[in-house]
């Protein structure tokens, strides 16, 4: 599948990645719909869906968040359902993926489905972060304009927030089946269905300084390190008790930094918040051992990503999983590779280096905690 873009990647990165908005005409020919809107409304009935309903009726927005009934209150026109990370319940959406693995896998968020009737719009908005809008079924007019840094924001719905006022569009254009559009974050854009229609949103997140330092703190303090403690600053006098001074507030705060910038305890927090998955992944019925591994090895069984798994390999030749740590030897890091690198289900029979012992044993730690999985071949 990753053949299916038609994008000059190295062209792409110097010029438009984060930078300006991008309409790619036919950036994936033939593109088929990997599932039917029926599949994606059932889909939102069910509980553990994040899912909502947004529609405008005279002038007014409502957002109805999921799990839902029926579809039939919503009539026929004017309304939209959104549902996140679609790529971990079905397999088949979990593969538009793949062709934009030429970004880092850590940086992916999901893929977002939106199903359309004529007139479904959320309305011109801003986003946090970057996204590709492929369009499948149907038909739906875009409007994007450049990056706004001061743009008014409103709320006319509590869950909703929307631009206060207009933006001049740099791409004006009618979105059909296999048309890409990428918009980088703080871009305005605005999509109006003209057809019952779909989209998928290929989303890569962007934490906010304070999100990844509040994560990397939770990764740190679950560890059993022991931390150096502040001390203050040697003084004859440290004035008012009341009072803090600037060369103190500095001296705090190079404490802080001074430890943190020479820890390598920060690079190992790191790596494991940025091989967390979004949602806890699906765990196995049972624990698979190295004997039970082996013998499936001569059988049809599938080795399977599980969707929405990160697999990272750092620069310390450390695998890092589902913010977990899997120290590996030196024996065993070319097979740790072929594992973060792997995407499409493969024969368990044609996985190598299985005969190591370090390697079934790392394969079989990632299989217990779901990181990975095995199916038996159908047919």
């Amino acid at each position: 599948m990753s053949s299916a873009l038609q994008l000059d990647i190295a062209g792409f990165l110097a010029d438009y990645w984060q930078q300006q908005p991008l309409l790619i005409k036919q950036g994936w020919p033939e593109f088929a719909d990997p599932l039917a809107p029926e599949l994606l409304a059932g889909l939102a009935l069910e509980e553990g869906v994040d899912s909502r309903v947004i529609e405008q009726r005279q002038q007014q927005w409502l957002v109805t968040h999921g799990p839902f009934e029926d579809y039939e209150a919503f009539g026929e026109e004017d309304w939209t359902l959104l549902v996140q990370s679609v790529n971990e319940w079905f397999p088949e959406v979990q593969q538009l993926l793949e062709p934009f693995r030429f970004l880092p896998d850590w940086r992916t968020d999901d893929v977002m489905i939106s199903f359309a009737v004529p007139g479904g719009s959320v309305g011109p908005h801003l986003d946090q972060y970057d996204v590709f809008i492929i369009q499948g079924l149907g038909r739906r007019h875009w409007q994007v304009g450049n990056r706004l840094s001061d743009a008014a924001e409103h709320r006319p719905h509590p869950d909703l927030k929307q631009l206060q006022q207009s933006f001049t569009p740099c791409i004006d254009a009618v979105l059909e089946t296999g048309d890409i559009l990428y918009i980088p974050a703080g871009c305005p854009h605005h999509g109006v269905a003209l057809e019952p229609s779909l989209n998928y949103s290929v989303g890569f997140r962007a934490p906010n300084t304070a999100e990844l330092a509040a994560q990397v703190a939770d990764m740190l303090l679950a560890t059993e390190q022991q931390f150096p403690r502040y001390q203050d600053p040697h003084a004859d006098s440290y004035g008012p008790a009341w009072q803090v001074s600037a060369p103190q507030l500095t001296h705090l705060k190079q404490f802080l930094l001074d430890h943190l910038r020479g820890d390598t305890q920060l690079d190992t927090a790191l790596l494991q918040v940025m091989s967390q998955s979004k949602r806890p992944l699906p765990q196995p019925d049972h624990e698979i051992d190295a004997a039970e591994l082996l013998a499936y090895s001569g059988t049809d069984m599938l080795l399977c990503r599980t969707p929405g798994a990160r697999i990272l390999v750092g620069p310390d030749a450390v695998l890092y999983a589902n913010g977990e740590i899997y120290a590996v030897d030196s024996e065993v890091m070319d097979f740790a590779r072929q594992l973060a690198a792997l995407w499409q289900d493969q024969p368990l029979c044609e996985v190598s280096q299985l005969s190591r012992p370090a390697a079934t044993q790392l394969l079989c730690d990632l299989l217990n905690t779901g990181v990975f999985h095995l199916v038996q071949e159908a047919g």
